[in-house]
């Protein structure tokens, strides 16, 4: 999804860089999102606090009258607020060692703050950018939050967020963002918001975990629809709509829904996600075969192919046909199944609470950075 390379555990510091945090952003600034990386996480966590804070110390404000230089803060800060937040959407789902990740929270959220100094000294449309990209880095951050599974945290977040009305955009945004922390919450069988307690799920038995995560579910819908009420051609907000109505046994809405995703020639995950639902809907009404073609539309998406392939087998199994599920095994052994580099499984993606449309706020903050 992003310029970053990650191994399996990032954030060891193995070089130590006085001034890498200025560097980073520098070399962020002239282009060098892979190099910028590659900087903060070579270098321990504590130099990246320390650096951090020398370098905001340095960058005092520009001189009255001198409008390059302001902008050149302009720009440092708003790239210190940025790119913290782009390895930390990059690397989500991954090990990444604390250490790390508070310096980068911390170092970003200082730079987002600073900003607010350009916000109060221009009524212009300077000002107006600045606000903007404040905006949007918030619901980054909620972003993040609720793809690292830290769901009080996220209630606090995002209700500190006041997206204006003349950016519906971000009002959209913000809504579809609380219904995903909604949804991911309850899939997590772990904990399910109720009114204002919470529900320690896995201390239930099964038939009482259902309730409560069924009206998290309704919850989360309506966030959807209020995200589709202000973008009624928001992608995401339709599909996850869609699936919390599947969740809720709804089968005509979800077919509603989601009919209006499923294109003559389907190439995202969005529309893969779709197929595969709608294989879902097919299968509660007892619609084998429309079940399995929706399925293997699902599969012809490089990022559903695994995940649509097991749907498929287990439907076979389901009708008692072994010996077609046994042959679907086959296709994890065809050398596009093989190749050694594979798309993210969209399902696991959806389900674990992360965007399918990942890089969808990071494009927008990346827009409202001033030239």
């Amino acid at each position: 999804m992003l310029w970053l390379i990650v191994g399996a555990r990032v954030g060891f510091g193995q070089t130590a860089a006085p001034d890498v945090w200025p560097a980073a952003v520098d070399r962020y600034l002239s282009g060098g999102r892979s190099e910028a990386a590659s900087l903060l996480l070579a270098s321990p966590a504590s130099e990246l606090v320390a650096s951090s804070r020398r370098a905001f110390a340095a960058w005092t404000p520009a001189p009255a009258g001198d409008a390059d230089a302001r902008r050149q803060l302009l720009r440092r800060l708003q790239a210190s607020a940025l790119l913290p937040l782009e390895v930390l959407v990059a690397v989500t789902g991954r090990t990444l060692n604390p250490a790390y990740a508070t310096a980068l929270e911390d170092a970003g959220r200082e730079a987002w703050r600073r900003l607010d100094a350009f916000d109060d000294e221009d009524d212009g449309a300077a000002a107006a950018q600045v606000r903007r990209f404040r905006t949007w880095w918030r619901l980054g951050h909620v972003q993040h939050l609720i793809a690292s599974g830290r769901f009080r945290d996220v209630a606090r977040e995002a209700m500190a967020v006041h997206p204006p009305a003349d950016d519906p955009e971000a009002v959209a945004t913000l809504a579809l963002l609380r219904g995903l922390a909604l949804e991911t919450r309850a899939r997590l069988a772990d904990e399910a918001p109720g009114a204002n307690v919470a529900v320690s799920m896995r201390r239930l038995s099964t038939p009482s975990r259902l309730g409560p995560m069924l009206l998290a579910m309704e919850d989360a819908g309506k966030q959807y629809r209020r995200a589709l009420e202000v973008s009624p051609d928001d992608r995401e907000a339709t599909l996850r709509l869609g699936r919390v109505a599947l969740e809720r046994d709804r089968l005509d809405e979800a077919e509603r829904v989601l009919t209006p995703l499923l294109p003559g020639a389907c190439r995202d995950a969005i529309c893969g996600l779709a197929h595969l639902f709608m294989g879902e809907v097919h299968e509660a009404r007892s619609q084998p075969d429309r079940a399995t073609s929706a399925y293997a539309r699902a599969s012809a998406v490089p990022a559903l192919r695994h995940t649509a392939l097991v749907a498929m087998m287990q439907a076979s199994l389901r009708r008692g046909n072994a010996g077609g599920a046994f042959d679907l095994t086959r296709q994890f052994g065809t050398p596009a199944a093989l190749a050694a580099r594979q798309p993210a499984d969209a399902w696991t993606i959806y389900a674990g609470g992360q965007l399918v449309e990942g890089t969808r706020i990071l494009a927008r903050l990346g827009e409202t950075v001033v030239p």
